[in-house]
């Protein structure tokens, strides 16, 4: 993801013009909010946890998760 515009209004909306690769997809939390987690997990977690989260892949010989 490529952030091409961010521009914050004196109300506080904010505008963002970004530019995705391919296979990327765009969503948006709010921090106060709660998100059920989909597929198997069925859990609830806080906007905040996601938000706050990092990327990161499975590592075939060091059998763990790295960051990207």
């Amino acid at each position: 993801m490529k952030v091409i515009k961010d521009f914050t209004r004196k109300d506080g909306i904010r505008t963002v013009t970004v530019q995705l690769a391919a296979g990327e997809k765009l969503m948006v939390f709010k921090e106060d909010s709660y998100y059920r987690l989909g597929g198997q997990l069925d859990d609830v977690v806080g906007g905040y946890c996601i938000i706050e989260g990092e990327r990161v892949v499975w590592c075939s010989i060091e059998q763990k998760w790295t960051d990207v």
